[in-house]
């Protein structure tokens, strides 16, 4: 986060949980945020070039990683624009390296592994509300699962919030490429035309809720951003306009394809580590709609920005503003930043002087915020001694601000309940506290967008202008008001829990708002492969003080649950597992929901001699994604688990697993009885692989685990003595080549084939394979209800000894045979699927637990 440039205030926000709250110094726009640490002279230097500038470019794709980090980067820190990426999705629909969080945890991940590249960059990040639902085929399926108007109408919010002179689109909107691509080009053109036009959208230009309306905004140029991956070898590039971003910031000390490498590294849920590049590094861009161009691009130029004024002299009436900016920029002494201060109070009494109307007053008066504040060298901090607030009890708060480079400093704190504290004159580098306390009253910490259910297509948060927004504004925070060179500043800090890692050193966590207690059922499916008793695992953790109480389930008529109570006992910060055997209805057949509900005592009115039990209610299940690399953040949801009856025959029950890239096929096949056991690949050389009746290779195994490729010898004697080896999907592409590695017993190829369609039908080649009829008869109903795709990384070509079971496409397309390829050897068998079990168990599809046990059961019996 350091070599975040000053103005990347959104992303190091989120990252270091610092916001500015609405003042009349430091209005900060939808984006806006501060650094926590004073800059260094280098930020500041480049902080105070970008105060003379006034441009903004916006980037339009479709995912967390479809940005252009390096040119993002270059427009910057080399040309000083307000540079932000709109990404139309949080990334939901994909897979996970670092864990098993899929869909909308993953989605959370990927929402702060954005913020963390624009963190380097020093862009800003936005959203639409589109739900990622996984790889799409075509623009039109895309629109209408999204909701076409929806989506269009948050791009165009976005274009009226950020109001940029150009727009960039990163992919064309012609076919072939991902759905998802080719309707974030369609979206990104139409909001160019949409956002300038008032019959469009009127409802964001009328004020609601105190907060006012927008104006419409037409920006001038629209580009498509030229991939290189397209470009055939030999071809002529003159005809598109060009950049060279492979640049070097003296200031930073890095060339911007440096910056773009630790950006793009960012994306850790993906593996897209990336190293830098050297040398001119071009960038090409093709116009798009240049017929409605406000501003049509002068005589030959290559640049497309050409022609664009991109000073303060494009606005009338800021001759004052301009000379105290230049002086402040020619007068900067970087060993005495604080020199600068009285200039920078110039600065701002003369923003401050410009109509509320101007679009760049508030944008440019919080950049100003920051740049006094770092050549202060202020430090704001808002610290609890305990990571959760609870509701109806007291936090305590400590406020500390140190004035490193300046003495002229006065200091005021407002505490979250509004109450204030007097104001304080800073000392040089002497630390000031000031000790408060808040009772929260709640709601409850979860993402917004999160906080409700949602349909298939479009998140919807509340209200629905905060769905352009990465994260709401912080749950707890503490208002400064700063007095700076005759200047008054509005900044907040979110509380937040500081520890020392021995490894890692000072951590943080913003200070959460949860229940005194949380009752999480340890899997939200629970299948019923017969009548009888399953376990049910409740997790109940205590939140602040020590908890005590009673945990039920709320079943159907008929349903058991044994006991039907458990009691607990917590100390603070404790949690226990709370276990229950749930018996189903005689002949269940129906998907149930059964609801874990809470009861604790709470203390009665004097002079009551004993605590009154409240009633049981919906309580709140927690999750929380928890990795260095992007905050620990927790999602409350109801403690709903679904009970999902189906009839289901097993082979031998003993399982191997090898760990991949992260899933929870495992826990789905603990749930309908198998043993699994874990196999590390790094170690599996030296383990007897003979009592298990299968092995199975993790998502992406061959990918992320590169000892497997070293035990092919072992596996095949494994498989050819009796064993069943499943191998699912792996990757093979530019980017992640396996090459020549062994992994079946014959040779096959691995390519993007995919169905995309859960309900595209599956053909079956052969119906007497015994795959697909022992020891579970497959029928029509078994492919039914499955989600978001059948399958993905088909195998593309295969020895003949391979036998294809099934046959499917998407809609208009060549039927594919690589969704399930077994091959018999010696006593045993091998598989390669692409079918997404990893998805369709962690949800209960029956019809794909009953395909599994069949294909694991082909091996010698156990």
């Amino acid at each position: 986060m350091l070599l975040c440039p000053l103005s990347s205030r959104l992303a190091v926000m989120l990252m270091t949980t610092i916001a500015i709250l609405p003042g009349s110094s430091a209005t900060a726009r939808p984006g806006g945020a501060p650094r926590l640490d004073p800059p260094s002279a280098g930020h500041i230097a480049l902080a105070l070039e970008r105060l003379g500038v006034v441009g903004t470019v916006l980037y339009v794709a479709a995912h967390p990683d479809d940005e252009n980090t390096r040119l993002l980067a270059w427009l910057a820190n080399e040309r000083g624009l307000r540079a932000a990426y709109v990404s139309l999705t949080r990334g939901d629909g994909g897979q996970n390296l670092v864990g098993p969080e899929l869909g909308p945890l993953l989605g959370l991940i990927r929402t702060y592994e954005l913020l963390a590249a624009r963190g380097v960059d020093g862009a800003e990040q936005y959203f639409t509300r589109a739900v990622d639902f996984g790889y799409s085929k075509s623009a039109e399926e895309t629109l209408a699962i999204w909701g076409k108007d929806e989506i269009l109408a948050d791009l165009t919010r976005v274009v009226r919030v950020v109001r940029p002179d150009v727009i960039i689109n990163r992919f064309s909107s012609e076919p072939p490429n991902h759905g998802h691509h080719l309707a974030s080009a369609i979206l990104g053109s139409e909001a160019f035309v949409a956002a300038a036009d008032s019959t469009r959208f009127p409802d964001q230009l009328v004020g609601q809720l105190g907060v006012p309306g927008m104006a419409t905004h037409q920006a001038l140029r629209l580009f498509e951003n030229k991939s290189s991956w397209r470009f055939k070898e030999g071809e002529d590039l003159s005809r598109y306009l060009s950049i060279d971003v492979g640049g070097f910031s003296p200031e930073l000390g890095r060339s911007y394809t440096d910056l773009a490498a630790a950006s793009r590294t960012m994306h850790k849920s993906q593996g897209f580590g990336t190293a830098p590049s050297f040398g001119p590094q071009p960038e090409y861009f093709e116009p798009t709609l240049p017929e409605r161009w406000p501003a049509p691009m002068p005589g030959t130029t290559k640049d497309p920005f050409a022609g664009i004024d991109f000073s303060w002299a494009r606005i009338p009436g800021t001759e004052a503003l301009r000379k105290h900016i230049a002086l402040a920029q020619k007068t900067f002494d970087p060993r005495h930043p604080e020199a600068l201060l009285p200039t920078l109070g110039k600065v701002h009494a003369a923003l401050s002087a410009l109509p509320d109307a101007n679009p760049w007053k508030a944008t440019k008066l919080a950049e100003l915020a920051d740049l006094m504040l770092a050549c202060a060298g202020l430090v704001l901090d808002a610290r609890a001694p305990t990571s959760v607030a609870i509701p109806g009890e007291p936090l305590k708060i400590t406020a500390t601000a140190v004035a490193r480079n300046s003495s002229d400093v006065t200091v005021a704190v407002t505490w979250p309940d509004g109450k204030a504290a007097d104001a304080t004159a800073l000392k040089l580098n002497t630390v000031s506290t000031r000790e408060g306390a808040f009772v929260p009253s709640g709601p409850f910490s979860t993402p917004f967008w999160l906080r409700a259910a949602h349909p298939t297509g479009l998140f919807a948060p509340e209200p629905s202008a905060s769905g352009i927004l990465p994260v709401g504004p912080p749950d707890i925070a503490v208002r400064f008001t700063v007095q700076l060179a005759g200047t008054t500043l509005f900044a907040t800090r979110p509380v937040r829990y500081a520890w020392v890692d021995p490894v890692n050193g000072e951590r943080f966590r913003a200070v959460e708002i949860l229940p005194a207690v949380t009752v999480t059922p340890t899997a939200h499916v629970r299948m019923f492969p017969d009548a009888a008793a399953r376990p049910l695992d409740v997790r109940v953790r205590a939140h602040g003080a020590a908890r005590s109480g009673e945990v039920r389930l709320t079943l159907p008529t008929g349903w058991k649950s044994e006991p039907a109570f458990r009691p607990f006992q917590l100390e603070a910060e404790g949690e226990t597992v709370v276990s229950f055997a749930v018996t189903p209805v005689g002949s269940a057949a129906v998907e149930i929901a059964i609801q874990a509900t809470l009861t604790t005592p709470t203390p009665a009115p004097a002079p009551a001699p004993t605590p009154a039990p409240t009633p049981p209610s919906l309580d709140r299940a927690e999750a929380a994604i928890d990795y260095l690399h992007v905050p620990r953040t927790t999602i409350l949801s109801p403690a709903t688990v679904r009970a999902i009856p189906l009839a289901l025959k097993t082979g031998g029950s003993r399982i191997g697993y090898i760990v991949g890239a992260g899933d929870e096929v495992p826990a789905g096949l603990t749930q309908v009885g198998y043993q699994v056991t874990l196999l590390d690949a790094a170690s599996l050389g030296s383990v007897d692989l003979t009592p298990f009746a299968a092995v199975i290779a993790g998502i992406r195994s061959y990918n992320v685990a590169p000892g497997l490729r070293n035990n092919h010898a072992q596996l095949m004697k494994y498989v050819a003595n009796g064993g069943t080896y499943l191998v699912q999907y792996l990757t093979s592409n530019r980017q992640r080549p396996l090459g020549d590695v062994p992994i079946g017993p014959f040779p096959f190829t691995v390519d993007q084939g995919r169905v995309t369609d859960e309900n595209a039908a599956l053909r079956i080649i052969d119906p007497t394979e015994p795959a697909l009829n022992t020891p579970n008869r497959l029928g029509p109903d078994d492919y039914r209800g499955w989600i978001q795709e059948r399958g993905l990384y088909f195998a593309a070509t295969w020895d003949p000894r391979y036998k294809p079971l099934f046959s499917t496409n998407d809609a208009g397309e060549a039927p594919l045979e690589g969704a399930v390829i077994v091959a018999r050897h010696g006593k045993g068998a091998f598989v390669y699927t692409g079918i997404g079990f990893f998805r369709q168990l962690p949800e209960g599809v029956p019809g794909a637990y009953r395909l599994l046990a069949n294909l694991l059961a082909l091996g010698a019996a156990r």
